[in-house]
């Protein structure tokens, strides 16, 4: 999640920080004094799996035209929050969004979601951080072509395909034009002028992450607003500089995205896949030499400019093995990952640092824990996802028998909502419910393995 991080929205960023704290000890007190853990509106058998579909309709929400910084979509769209955080579509919240929806039975709404994201990248010409204009200098992590094959999947449709495969190949352009590094693999980037950068950095930045008087203000401006892109804001994955690194975990579903359009292509009888294959192939292969760091046993974001790794092992290292593109001499790479993140509540963010980020150390955030489960699946450790996963639905099930609510992050080290924060912890359905709905799925169809 990305709290509106332009210059000028430093205040909106403190009214949610001060609402999101109030509305958790609320919640936790409104339980202590009922005598009993807090679970949903007052009712004490309902389960989470309950909540999250009596919930999800106050989460939609309908804007057909363009209304101040709300860009218009043509369909009903799902926002994160059920209360008043977050009121526009956001891009790889999405993604986990729909997986909840789609196990709920919401398949409609999943498609509207999807067909949304589909007019603003033929609109812009990629998808935005969000349904906002203030948003429009950036994307997120790319995830619209795999929200196409769930739908796909599910409803076997060629002629939606047909119509979507065009819009998938532009927003594939956008990062093979706007964001492309001379190895040939991806970056995060930004098109906010100097201007904007050098104030957010001593804005935004400096009140979230805080500041260094030393830096170049316009250069570490630039590089959080990729940071922002990246979906990660703040980290100490990039060290302050995301635009100079290949993410491990863009460059993986940008892996994907050239898999599946190999696949559609053929099933649609508009060629035979080659190219496709041809440059999951090449992504593949520099993946595997670039970004694995042979002294760890682990993959990481690299520098291309200093051809250096990330320092910071995070759970964005699962993504490869979610990919299928790691190389099985590499699976021992899913085995140092759990020693360093596992921490009973699912995963950290990633290993211990000095600095306290929200994207780091001890929070637990809900997207990679579908990618990490997925990924283990897939290279047949399938025990080691099932702890995985109990310990994040038990997590989430903990936390809502305490507040009736469920969050946009956690504390892996307390198993609460007490997280390491920069805006607060918001309540929040979104892609925690997408999280939960998802394991609970994995949880029921693997439990006897």
């Amino acid at each position: 999640m990305t709290i509106p991080t332009n210059v000028g929205y430093e205040k909106e960023t403190k009214e949610i920080a001060a609402k999101c704290d109030a509305a958790v000890q609320s919640k936790v007190r409104e339980g202590v004094d009922a005598g009993h853990g807090f679970i949903g509106v007052g009712e004490p058998n309902m389960t989470v799996k309950d909540y999250i579909i009596e919930t999800f309709p106050k989460t939609l929400r309908n804007a057909v035209k363009d209304e101040d910084t709300l860009l218009g979509l043509p369909y009903p769209y799902t926002v994160p929050c059920a209360e008043s955080y977050f009121n526009e579509l956001f891009y790889w919240d999405t993604h986990f969004t729909n997986k909840a929806l789609i196990i709920a039975g919401d398949f409609k709404q999943a498609k509207n979601n999807v067909l949304d994201i589909a007019a603003l990248i033929e609109r812009f010409g990629y998808m935005p951080n969000g349904s906002r204009t203030y948003f429009l200098k950036r994307s997120q992590p790319p995830y619209f072509a795999l929200m196409v094959d769930d739908i796909y999947k599910a409803e076997k449709n060629e002629a939606f395909l047909k119509a979507i495969f065009p819009v998938i190949e532009k927003e594939y352009g956008f990062w093979m034009t706007k964001r492309i590094s001379d190895n040939g693999l991806n970056h995060y980037y930004t098109e906010e002028d100097d201007e904007s950068c050098k104030g957010f950095y001593t804005g935004c930045v400096a009140e979230r992450i805080g500041l260094d008087d030393k830096a170049d203000f316009v250069y570490a401006g630039r590089n959080y607003f990729a940071e922002c892109e990246s979906g990660w804001d703040f980290t100490p994955r990039f060290g302050g500089s995301c635009a100079e690194f290949n993410p491990v975990d863009l460059n993986s579903n940008l892996y994907l995205y050239e898999k599946l359009l190999c696949e559609y292509e053929i099933l649609l009888k508009t060629g035979d896949g080659t190219k496709w294959r041809e440059k999951a192939e090449t992504r593949a292969e520099l993946i595997n030499k670039l970004l694995w760091d042979s002294d760890k046993n682990v993959y990481k974001d690299y520098n291309f400019n200093t051809g250096k790794l990330s320092e910071t092992v995070s759970a964005a290292a699962f993504q490869p093995y979610f990919a299928g593109l790691a190389d099985k001499e590499k699976s021992v790479g899913l085995d140092n990952l759990l020693k360093e993140l596992q921490c009973g509540y699912g995963l950290f963010a990633t290993g211990k640092t000095n600095k306290k980020y929200q994207w780091a150390y001890p929070n637990v955030w809900a997207p990679y824990h579908v990618i990490a489960v997925d990924g283990l699946l897939n290279y047949g450790l399938v025990k080691e996802a099932l702890v995985v996963a109990n310990e994040y639905t038990r997590l989430i099930e903990t936390n809502f028998e305490k507040t009736g609510k469920l969050y946009e992050k956690y504390n892996g080290e307390t198993g609460g909502t007490d997280a390491v924060s920069e805006y607060g912890t918001p309540e929040m359905l979104g892609w925690t419910a997408g999280a939960y709905m998802y394991l609970s799925e994995f949880i029921k169809d693997h439990g006897d393995a």
